[in-house]
């Protein structure tokens, strides 16, 4: 080979060298910024979460302390600035950015980083790595539902007549029903057998608002049912909305009555706990309940036909239908009605004909240390014991005679809602409310007329958590 020749290829194998030294600082410098990248996410991560776990804290709620606002409450911030520090402690965690994305209805926070990845060959190849990383979560929420009436009998044709769930929604003697969500039936009892959805008695009417519509695993038998628009079948059942709620936190409730407590003609302020056997009211007995969860321990509830019962703001001792909405005002007022089995057996919870009842649902902001997982819930009775071929739970009766203004999720997951006319199931003026049912089975009863309307804020929610970007 000549001198020439072998001087060449030096020159080919050096220029190779400084190539293949190229990609080695590629190949080594992106790992490096992967690596990085990976630590300053699974950082951004644990700020989000830990800006969300205070979401729900102090007032108002949520990440901005504006409706629609990007800009997140302060305490966010801190907690996000403070969770960084901790996990990426050569990060500056003063440069983070948080903020309130957009869509999910001030129910999540975002913090977003941005940091330069570690050079093992310098600036050989290119300028700084410029990295980005960006996290959310959630803690709200923020499921959202369509429906007025979600019935979960699944329909159990052995079972004893009246225990089947044919039918699971039943209009007994004429009543007039207009919902304007839709209405979900997951009985699979046939038209043969009865039907998931029947009517007996009088002619009755169920009309469906807004396009709402009524879903039916089985079939139905209308007999004297006018319905409009038809029923849809054969659809698939759904699980139960609000089956992930967790347990009422029993143990941090006070106990306010050792043994039943009956009221008889009498005016009684009542304030959130558990009253082991129950409650009755007698005869012109007025209870007012202040803002909170009240736990009906075995013995339900029983408002009698000329007893009242009104949600009232913390401090208020007295009010009227003319003054209450004065004396419970949205955001200081509202309760959760909790009916379970305690030393005795779970009670009716039952609401005579010519009873008052004017109660909002559970507002947690209305109380210290209240509890988003409950909001919008007004009555609530435990799913155990479930039912079987051999036990229904008590009903759930609210048969007011007029004078009801209720509003809220009526949830009664294994026991059945009879809802019953205004005027004792006398006839009168339609009865306009916003209440959503999830229970086992319904029934409408009475010559009633009932509007339920529907407005999907103010019905109970399962809570999300956790990351979502």
């Amino acid at each position: 080979m000549r001198d020439d020749e072998r001087g060449q290829v030096l020159v080919f194998v050096a220029a190779a060298f400084v190539v293949l030294l190229m990609f080695l600082a590629l190949l080594f410098d992106g790992a490096s910024a992967i690596v990085t990248r990976r630590t300053m996410q699974d950082g951004g991560d644990a700020a989000a979460l830990a800006a969300a776990n205070l979401m729900q804290v102090g007032t108002p709620r949520g990440c901005s302390a504006t409706v629609g606002g990007t800009v997140p409450r302060a305490s966010l911030v801190t907690a996000a600035r403070a969770s960084l520090t901790a996990n990426l402690p050569d990060f500056d965690a003063n440069t983070a950015v948080v903020t309130c994305p957009a869509g999910y209805q001030n129910q999540a926070v975002a913090v977003s980083l941005t940091g330069t990845g570690t050079r093992f060959f310098g600036g050989m190849v290119g300028g700084d790595l410029q990295i980005h990383t960006h996290s959310a979560a959630v803690n709200g929420q923020l499921a959202t539902s369509n429906y007025s009436v979600v019935e979960l009998d699944p329909s159990n044709p052995s079972w004893p007549n009246g225990q089947r769930g044919c039918p699971s929604v039943l209009l007994s003697g004429g009543p007039t029903v207009v919902l304007d969500g839709s209405m979900q039936i997951n009985s699979a009892c046939v038209a043969g057998s009865g039907g998931a959805l029947a009517t007996n008695g009088n002619a009755s009417n169920l009309t469906m608002n807004n396009g709402s519509k009524i879903r039916i695993k089985g079939g139905y038998s209308p007999t004297a049912l006018t319905i409009s628009p038809a029923p849809v079948t054969g659809v698939a059942a759904i699980k139960d909305p609000l089956a992930g709620l967790p347990a009422v936190p029993l143990a941090s409730l006070t106990v306010r009555q050792a043994s039943r407590l009956v009221l008889n003609n009498s005016s009684t302020v009542l304030r959130p706990g558990i009253y082991k056997g129950g409650i009755q009211l007698k005869n012109s007995a007025k209870a007012f309940l202040e803002p909170g969860i009240y736990v009906m321990q075995g013995g339900g509830l029983d408002v009698g036909a000329q007893a009242s019962v009104f949600s009232v703001n913390v401090g208020v001792s007295s009010t009227t239908i003319a003054t209450w909405a004065t004396n419970c005002t949205l955001g200081s007022c509202g309760v959760l009605l909790y009916n379970a089995a305690g030393a005795t057996a779970m009670g009716q919870l039952t609401v005579a004909a010519g009873a008052t009842m004017y109660l909002r649902a559970y507002n947690p902001d209305a109380q210290a240390g209240g509890m988003t997982d409950y909001a919008n819930l007004l009555i609530w009775q435990d799913a155990s014991p479930v039912p079987t071929s051999s036990y229904v739970q008590p009903v759930l009766a609210l048969k007011g005679g007029g004078a009801v203004n209720i509003s809220g999720t009526v949830y009664a997951p294994s026991g059945a809602v009879v809802m019953g006319g205004s005027s004792g199931g006398s006839g009168g003026d339609t009865v306009n409310l916003t209440l959503q049912f999830i229970s086992w089975d319904i029934e409408f009863h009475g010559n009633s007329a009932f509007h339920f309307f529907f407005q999907d804020q103010d019905f109970a929610r399962p809570t999300d958590y956790g990351l979502v970007e």
